[in-house]
């Protein structure tokens, strides 16, 4: 029977539908939405409504296509329902209105998960693996060897949530260089891999993909001169401007830049000069665990 995966992040809603074939699974379907489920939450602690109603349309339209394929779901949600005191709210809404029951994942289970589904989708991986998945609100570090998971943090440093504490550059630098340096202090890391909206971004842009590709994202090496490069032609630009940028969704123009300081952040602290990035993260890691 096909599972249907359902990561309800703080700003995307994306869905997975896939079945096994072999030792391996099969994708049969695919979708991403961005309501903006965490609009507002790191400044007044819970989830609006507005919100809440464009996610709860996103995932009635997501019911359909989970119908057509009688899959079984299963419905993560991650940081920003996790930090909202209104989150109960949320879920029986969910539930009520849509059918669906959503599994609210602790920080260290989005990471688990995420490694799952990083290293499903890279042939070669190396003695020292850092896996970081960069979300809108949290930051996963994920520690492996030869793809057998040694170690996993969750941070509250994410896109969406430092777009929304801070308004200059400076303060985001200094907040992401404190807080990852927690993580990632004295830890080896002879190859860096990332998931997540802001590197699938970046090499999106680097590409000039009119219509995103995932085969031709997946296992993307970006450089952290690109990177740089990349950054500082979108800090160059007003918002308006940003929206036009081929390869970047307009959706996702005003925390673009608050996704690359955290990348840049990781890359200059692990001294990497370069970072593999995996199309596959929490989404492929549920499938892998209801399989």
């Amino acid at each position: 029977m096909p599972v249907a995966a359902i990561d309800i992040g703080t700003n995307s809603v994306r869905l997975l539908i896939a079945h096994k074939k072999g030792g391996q699974f099969k994708r049969l379907a695919s979708r991403l939405e961005t309501p903006r489920l965490g609009a507002g939450i790191y400044q007044n602690g819970y989830l609006n409504q507005d919100a809440i109603e464009r996610t709860i349309e996103v995932l009635k339209g997501y019911r359909k296509v989970v119908e057509q394929f009688d899959a079984t779901s299963y419905l993560v949600a991650t940081s920003a329902v996790r930090d909202a005191t209104n989150r109960q709210e949320f879920l029986q809404r969910v539930k009520k209105e849509v059918g669906f029951e959503v599994k609210v994942a602790s920080g260290e289970e989005e990471a688990r998960l995420s490694y799952l589904g990083i290293t499903s989708s890279i042939s070669q991986l190396e003695e020292q693996v850092l896996a970081v998945d960069i979300g809108g609100g949290s930051s996963e570090f994920i520690y492996g060897a030869q793809g057998e998971l040694e170690e996993y943090t969750s941070i509250n440093l994410g896109a969406v949530r430092l777009t929304e504490k801070h308004d200059n550059f400076d303060e985001m630098n200094l907040l992401a260089e404190k807080m990852i340096k927690e993580v990632i202090i004295n830890r080896g890391c002879s190859q860096l891999l990332g998931v997540g909206g802001t590197v699938t971004t970046l090499v999106a842009i680097e590409l000039e993909l009119e219509q995103y590709n995932r085969n031709k994202v997946d296992g993307y090496l970006l450089t952290k001169d690109s990177i740089e490069r990349i950054f500082n032609k979108l800090a160059s630009l007003s918002l308006v401007e940003r929206k036009k940028v081929v390869g970047l969704q307009p959706k996702r123009a005003d925390i673009i830049l608050a996704g690359i300081i955290i990348l840049l952040e990781i890359m200059e602290q692990t001294d990497s000069k370069r970072i593999q990035v995996s199309e596959a993260g929490i989404l492929e890691g549920t499938i892998q665990k209801y399989i």
